[in-house]
C-alpha cells in the first residue's frame, strides 16, 4: 500500500506553514483520536484472539465485497440502477481511475483494493506478531497462527483471481498467477499449522484455496490432492449481521432484496432445467417491480435472505467441483461425471450418461455448467471462470460480447458496455507506488 507517499507528498507542499514554528507542527500533529491504539499495545499476548478476531473481520468483510462485485460485473446480473456507481460496475464499465474500486472501504459497495489488501496487511502483521508471543502465554498459537494465515490467503486470492495486475506493500508489478503462487504459500502454511493444531475447520478452509488456486495455476495433481481432503458437508462463511454496514451482506443489500434494487439476475440464470427437471439450484424469481432504473423487472433469487445471510468462503461442493475439473482436464472423465451426477442426486436432478458428454471437452464444459449453477453468486467463481478460460475453446462471454444475452454490445436499456474484464490496478496506486509509477 502506498498511504505513506500520499502523506509525505502533501506534507511537501506546506514550507510556508511549516515556517511559521516548529512547535506549531508540532501541536497540528499531535492529535488524540479516542479509541486509537498505540502500535506496542497490541504486542500484549493477551490480545492475541483479539487481533485475530480482527483478521477475521477484516477478511470477511472483504471478501463479501469481493463476491458481490462479481457476481455483477460477470454475467449474473444485469445492471438496472440509477446510481452511476452501481450501474457502471454491472455495466463493465470500471476502469483505474474508479476511486470506489481503488479506496473506498467495506461497507461501500464496491471497495476492493484497499479492504483486500487490509485484510492481507493485517493477516501478515498478526502473524508475525503470534510468532513472537511466548508459547505458555498463548496456549493455542499455533491454531491461531494457521487462522490468520488461511485469512489473509483468501484476500490474496482475490486479489490474484480478479484483478489483471497487482503489487504488494508498494512492491514491483505482480502478475495474476505471481499473486496466486503467494496464496498458495500461504494456504501451504495454514494446512501445516492446522494439522499440527487439529484445527479441523482452519484445515478444511485452507484445503479448499489452495484445492483452488492449484486449479487456477493448473497443478491439476495437486488440486484433486487437496480437494480429496475435504470432508463431506464442510461449509466455512463469512458471518454477516445487521448491526452495521461493514457487516451487512451487501449482495443481498444492493441487489437481491425487495427494498434496494441496483441490478436483476440475468436472462440466462432465469428458468433453468436439466433434462426438462427444474433445477432448484437456481431459483430465480420476480414480483413484477421495476429495479432502481425504473426500466428492468427486478429478478431475485433465494440464496440470501437478509443483511445477516452469510456469505460462503469455502465449501465441499466447491471442492467437488474444482476435483471435477481437475480430474477431466487430466483425461479423467469418469470421475468427472461421477462428481457432476453426486451433485445432481443431492438435488433430483437426471444423471448424466457418458453419451450425454462423450469428449473430454464435452466434460470441461459441463463441470463450467455445473458451476455456474452449483455456486451461483458464490466465491466470485463465476467470473474466475470467465476469467480462466478467455481465449480458449471454454471461453465464456462477458455481458456486451457475441454469444453472450446481449451480443451486440448494448443492455436492455440501450446502456453501451464497457470493455472491463479484469479489474485493473487502481491508478491512486500505479501513481503513488515508486516501483511502478514509470509503467
Amino acid at each position: 500500500m502506498t498511504t505513506i507517499n500520499y502523506i509525505r507528498r502533501a506534507l511537501a507542499v506546506l514550507p510556508p506553514i511549516l515556517a511559521l514554528s516548529a512547535c506549531s507542527v508540532d501541536s497540528l500533529l499531535e492529535v488524540d483520536v479516542p479509541g486509537r491504539v498505540p502500535e506496542e499495545a497490541l504486542n500484549d499476548p493477551a490480545l492475541a484472539a483479539t487481533l485475530v478476531n480482527g483478521v477475521i473481520a477484516d477478511l470477511e468483510c472483504a471478501w463479501t465485497n469481493y463476491t458481490g462485485a462479481a457476481a455483477v460485473h460477470s454475467d449474473e446480473y444485469l445492471a438496472a440502477s440509477g446510481n452511476l456507481n452501481n450501474k457502471q460496475w454491472a455495466s463493465r464499465q470500471i476502469t483505474s481511475s474508479n476511486n470506489v474500486l481503488a479506496t473506498s472501504a467495506c461497507g461501500t459497495p464496491y471497495g476492493l483494493f484497499t479492504p483486500l489488501h487490509t485484510a492481507r496487511f493485517q493477516a501478515e502483521d498478526v502473524f508475525e506478531r503470534l510468532g513472537a508471543f511466548d508459547a505458555d502465554a498463548v496456549p493455542d498459537r499455533t491454531e491461531l497462527q494457521a487462522t490468520v494465515r488461511a485469512y489473509g490467503a483468501y484476500a490474496l486470492v482475490a486479489l490474484g483471481e480478479g484483478f489483471c495486475e497487482m503489487t504488494v506493500d508498494g512492491g514491483p508489478l505482480m502478475q495474476p498467477e505471481e499473486v496466486l503462487a503467494l496464496a498458495e504459500e500461504r494456504f501451504t502454511d495454514a494446512i501445516e499449522l492446522a494439522t499440527q493444531a487439529d484445527a479441523t475447520d482452519i484445515l478444511g478452509m485452507a484445503l479448499v484455496g489452495r484445492a483452488r488456486v492449484r486449479l487456477d495455476l493448473e497443478n491439476f495433481a495437486g488440486a484433486i490432492a487437496d480437494a480429496e481432503r475435504v470432508p463431506a458437508g464442510f461449509l466455512q462463511n463469512a458471518t454477516r449481521d445487521a448491526s452495521t454496514d461493514r457487516r451487512w451482506n451487501l449482495h443481498h443489500e444492493l441487489v437481491n432484496s425487495n427494498t434496494i434494487k441496483h441490478a436483476s439476475v440475468a436472462d440466462n440464470y432465469r428458468d433453468l432445467e436439466f433434462k426438462g427437471v427444474p433445477d432448484a439450484r437456481v431459483n430465480v424469481m420476480t414480483n413484477g417491480e421495476l429495479s432502481f432504473d425504473f426500466v428492468t423487472i427486478h429478478w431475485f433469487h433465494d440464496k440470501t435472505s437478509g443483511r445477516e445471510s452469510p456469505v460462503p468462503i469455502a465449501s465441499y461442493d466447491e471442492a467437488q467441483l474444482i476435483l471435477a475439473e481437475a480430474a477431466a482436464r487430466s483425461g479423467d472423465l469418469d470421475t468427472a461425471r461421477d462428481i457432476l451426477n453426486e451433485l445432481h442426486a443431492a438435488v433430483g436432478l437426471p444423471v448424466y450418461e457418458a453419451s450425454d458428454i462423450p469428449t473430454q471437452d464435452d466434460v470441461v464444459r459441463a463441470v463450467l455448467e455445473e458451476r455456474r449453477r452449483e455456486l451461483f453468486v458464490e466465491g466470485a467463481w463465476r467470473l474466475n471462470d470467465m476469467l480462466r478460460f478467455r481465449g480458449t475453446q471454454f471461453e465464456i462471454p462477458f455481458k456486451g460480447e457475441p454469444g453472450s444475452i446481449h451480443p451486440d454490445g448494448i443492455d436492455q436499456t440501450g446502456q453501451v458496455y464497457g470493455t472491463t474484464t479484469c479489474w485493473p490496478l487502481p491508478d491512486a496506486e500505479r501513481f503513488g507506488n515508486p516501483n511502478i509509477s514509470g509503467t
